[in-house]
């Protein structure tokens, strides 16, 4: 894990940093490097993120709209985020013909929740702690 990526992880939970720390080591034992692109978000970061293919160009990323519905990119009562995404280092990041599989195998084997499963958005790149209660708003 670089400096960059303990600096994204700055307030998200301990449990999912050290299991995001472990996962990077198994990936790149299977020579897939990967990077954290985003830790914790404030409601206005949120908000960007979710106008994203709606009143701004691009494709939709989240149904979280930060307000009205909290991501757990954000704060919860307990100060910390309970979600990171994640993408494979190179030219491509988020190809699909990354090993995709094998991070959200190593995802849920830490126990997390992995973003592919959710119903309606393949959110490959997001992992999350189960437990995603108690948010800040």
């Amino acid at each position: 894990m670089t400096d960059r990526d303990r600096q994204r992880l700055v307030g998200v939970h301990p449990d999912l940093v050290t299991a995001i720390s472990a996962i990077f080591d198994e990936m790149d034992a299977e020579q897939a490097p990967m990077f954290v692109v985003a830790g914790l978000r404030t409601a206005a970061q949120q908000a960007v993120l979710y106008a994203q293919g709606r009143s701004t160009p691009g494709q939709i990323v989240t149904y979280k709209d930060g307000i009205t519905h909290p991501s757990n990119h954000q704060a919860h009562a307990d100060g910390f985020g309970h979600a990171v995404d994640c993408a494979f280092i190179g030219p491509q990041p988020f190809d699909p013909r990354h090993p995709w599989e094998k991070y959200g195998e190593a995802v849920e084997a830490h126990g997390l929740l992995w973003g592919a499963r959710f119903i309606g958005l393949d959110d490959r790149p997001h992992a999350e702690l189960p437990d995603t209660k108690g948010f800040i708003v």
